[in-house]
């Protein structure tokens, strides 16, 4: 199976993203990669070493422990990182470079609920017409206790031969 794109967020956000697609990578015996967005203060500055923006020392200590998670579940996780002037759409971009199968991927809600409900459609269409799925982790129901949960189901033992 194709590699799992995390898009970083915040901390609680990605963290739930990693944990589930670290299951999904065990049983599919995948890799996950784990995207770090930068925003490019100027679109002349996407691709050259003005537009990097090294990581915080915080956000060291957070891709540690999502790697660390990933080694709990035994799934191998590597850093991505890339400059972006849109967001969600250098999420797309990302899953078509790296040919991924699955994204999970962040929408922050904004003051107007239908523009959160356009981008999260326009994101699963740009990634459904790759054949990719997307996962938001957006609470679907009315329970605020409740928690997004992606269905594993096995996949048949195959022999060696």
């Amino acid at each position: 199976m194709k590699p799992i794109l995390v898009q970083m967020s915040d901390k609680q956000w990605t963290l739930q993203a990693v944990h589930l697609a670290c299951a999904l990578a065990r049983s599919n015996q995948t890799t996950i990669i784990l995207l770090r967005l930068m925003p490019a203060r100027h679109p002349g500055y996407l691709g050259t070493e003005f537009g990097d923006t090294p990581p915080t020392d915080e956000e060291h200590k957070e891709i540690d422990e999502y790697a660390a998670t990933a080694e709990d579940y035994g799934v191998a996780m590597c850093l991505q990182p890339m400059q972006y002037v849109n967001r969600l759409e250098a999420v797309s971009d990302a899953a078509d470079q790296l040919d991924t199968a699955i994204v999970f991927a962040h929408i922050p809600p904004g003051r107007i609920p239908y523009w959160h409900r356009f981008q999260r459609w326009n994101l699963k269409r740009q990634l459904s017409a790759a054949h990719r799925q997307l996962f938001t982790l957006d609470q679907q129901t009315d329970r605020p206790d409740s928690i997004p949960a992606v269905i594993i189901t096995p996949s048949p033992v195959r022999s060696k031969s």
